[in-house]
């Protein structure tokens, strides 16, 4: 039995509702993703500032990187989450594969709105910073970082169904995340200053997503955009969510193979 397209965004409506409610629900998590990244942020000035003179953009800078870094993290982990809180709750992970309902749909339903929120959050926290930095510019500037940090979380949407799959497959979400989060984080680029790294450290790090929409959104708030790394972001898209469409479809083929329904 197939879904029509009506009933897929009806299906993709439902989870992006279903999804918003949980979140909804947990207003000091969404507190978190505005407040964090000042006082992180600002920690690091306050240290930085015994040694150098800290200046306003690089507290920008730092302050963009800690938030594509926090942001990125929540993305590919939304997937996995899920599809782990669903095997637990009864067996309704089951449920859903003999569906007819397509899991990709799903989870880019979870996925979607995780992008709405993160988004939300950045402008919420960023805002007061671009005005006092930049006065009303800052308005135009910050749109073209928020453009930016959606076209960087899209491929994050794709390594996140990779880790879903795995998730899946290893029936064990906590090792998963345990492993590949880190990784991600030390790989990230958006925290240090990437020059430091041996050159196939940096190399992986282009390849990552992450480094790139930060160093695309920190151009953008000073007002020197680099659309070539916008483009380089579209590629990664359609690389990554490639890559991820496929390991899953393979790692769920292992998981029903298994038995797992």
């Amino acid at each position: 039995m197939r879904v029509s397209k009506m009933g897929k965004i009806g299906v993709l409506l439902a989870v992006m509702a279903n999804e918003l409610k949980i979140i909804s629900r947990e207003p000091g998590g969404l507190a978190l993703l505005v407040v964090l990244p000042y006082f992180i942020a600002g920690s690091m000035a306050f240290i930085a500032s015994f040694f150098v003179k800290v200046t306003s953009s690089v507290f920008i800078r730092q302050f963009i990187g800690f938030e594509v870094l926090m942001l990125s993290m929540i993305m590919v982990q939304t997937g996995s989450r899920f599809l782990w809180e669903e095997r637990r709750g009864g067996g309704r992970l089951e449920f859903l594969l003999a569906s007819p309902t397509s899991m990709y749909l799903i989870l880019l339903g979870t996925s979607l709105v995780m992008i709405i929120v993160n988004i939300g959050a950045f402008t919420i926290a960023s805002l007061p910073l671009f005005y006092m930095e930049y006065g009303l510019i800052g308005a135009l500037r910050l749109a073209l970082a928020l453009l930016t940090l959606f076209i960087g979380l899209l491929p994050l949407y794709g390594i996140g169904l990779l880790i879903a799959g795995l998730v899946m497959r290893l029936n064990d979400a906590d090792a998963v995340n345990n492993v590949i989060t880190p990784i991600l984080t030390i790989l990230s680029g958006t925290t240090y200053p990437v020059y430091v790294l041996p050159w196939w450290i940096r190399g992986l790090v282009y390849a990552l997503p992450m480094y790139i929409t930060f160093y695309s959104m920190y151009l953008e708030s000073i007002g020197q955009a680099s659309y070539m790394l916008i483009i380089y972001l579209i590629t990664a898209t359609i690389i990554y969510l490639l890559f991820g469409m496929t390991s899953y479809a393979k790692l769920e083929s292992g998981f029903r193979n298994r038995g797992g329904i």
